[in-house]
């Protein structure tokens, strides 16, 4: 008998044995400074206290029950994430990831506007099921035909949506296409086109959400407001959760018996959420996000780096000509500091989490200042 795994990963060869805070420590004794936060997941650093003593008491208390029961937990996340929201009055559905959660926003607009089109764009991606899989770039094997009608439009065009579409769904920065921003008043125009026609404007926030472009929501960060928003990842820190909010009048048009989840909103996941949510709103957490993203843009200009793209900490450095983003993580991570690619092989991702300092990009600037790397 054996068992072996499939080959989905090209992993790096890095011996983790823990992690504190930013850094990853090593069996060799040696620390890493972790600039990638699994994929914007590790809101609250590694090993937050305050977050490990909340899942250890609600483990205590009332490790997992149905959906059917209401628990303190939900209750207490609810309180916890309203103040957050962009205004307005939202409805909410708990599954466990952002693929679920963008699989659910889907559903929700399909079934309240009874169209059978989706609009997304060229460089997106949502995820790896059926719907999620539908709306993303071709680059990311899909499933040999989509459950709906599938329109793929240029990043920054208003192509495609008319009466007959259900549903437009984007992130507001794509990351994996290489942290790509949206032109000057696409958004705005977007939400009127969408208003125009009667689509439903959907925001992909699994990664742009949770604090991470230095306020709540990408929704905020760019002043506008869709009739839904997916998040995942960072919103409880590290324990997965995918949260799909609705607009209570796009909500209110789909059926109540449209959604499901098993593990969705159990009670582990909403604690850890909810501390989540809690730090976000504490004074100064949002403002230290936005300290420490003018620090890493510094690294416009050092080493390799030309230019800095994207906001918060949702960053892409951009790399002179003849170095590819792979040469510069391993050689960064040569020097101790782990950092992420993306399909453009010429853009360096920044996620890290969001207790990251000035001080912290200061030790990337300096290990750019000292890269060999060929260019």
């Amino acid at each position: 008998m054996s068992l072996k795994e499939l080959p989905a990963y090209a992993r790096i060869a890095l011996d983790v044995v823990g992690a504190e805070g930013c850094e990853l420590l090593l069996a060799d004794g040696a620390r890493v400074l972790d600039l990638y936060g699994g994929h914007c997941v590790n809101t609250l650093g590694a090993g937050d206290e305050a977050l490990g003593e909340a899942l250890s008491r609600q483990w205590g208390a009332l490790s997992f029950t149905t959906n059917l029961l209401d628990t303190e937990s939900r209750d207490a996340f609810n309180a916890a994430l309203a103040p957050l929201l962009p205004t307005g009055d939202w409805q909410i559905f708990c599954s466990n990831s952002g693929a679920e959660a963008n699989e659910n926003a889907l559903k929700l607009a399909l079934a309240a506007t009874g169209r059978e089109g989706v609009v997304c764009f060229e460089g997106a991606f949502h995820g790896r099921t059926a719907a999620a899989a539908a709306v993303t770039d071709p680059r990311t094997p899909g499933f040999p035909s989509a459950p709906f009608e599938v329109t793929r439009s240029p990043w920054g065009s208003l192509d495609g949506i008319d009466e007959s579409t259900a549903a437009c769904i984007l992130e507001p920065i794509q990351s994996l296409a290489g942290v790509v921003e949206p032109p000057a008043g696409f958004l705005e125009a977007l939400r009127a086109k969408c208003d125009e026609t009667g689509a439903m404007l959907l925001f992909d926030e699994v990664q742009t959400a949770n604090g991470r472009l230095g306020v709540p929501f990408a929704a905020q960060h760019f002043g506008v407001l869709p009739d839904v928003i997916t998040t995942a990842k960072g919103a409880a820190s590290g324990f997965p959760l995918g949260l799909t909010l609705a607009q209570e009048a796009a909500a209110e048009r789909a059926p109540t018996n449209l959604f499901g989840s098993t593990f969705g909103g159990g009670p582990l996941a909403m604690v850890a959420a909810t501390e989540t949510a809690k730090r976000l709103s504490e004074p100064g957490f949002l403002e230290g996000v936005r300290a420490a993203s003018a620090a890493f843009q510094e690294c416009a200009g050092v080493g390799p780096v030309k230019a800095v793209r994207g906001a918060g900490l949702l960053l892409g450095l951009e790399l002179t000509d003849g170095v590819t983003a792979k040469e510069v993580r391993d050689a960064l991570l040569a020097q101790g500091v782990l950092v992420g690619t993306c399909w453009d092989p010429k853009i360096v991702r920044l996620s890290p989490s969001l207790t990251v300092t000035p001080a912290h990009a200061e030790r990337l600037k300096g290990a750019l200042a000292n890269l060999e790397v060929s260019a």
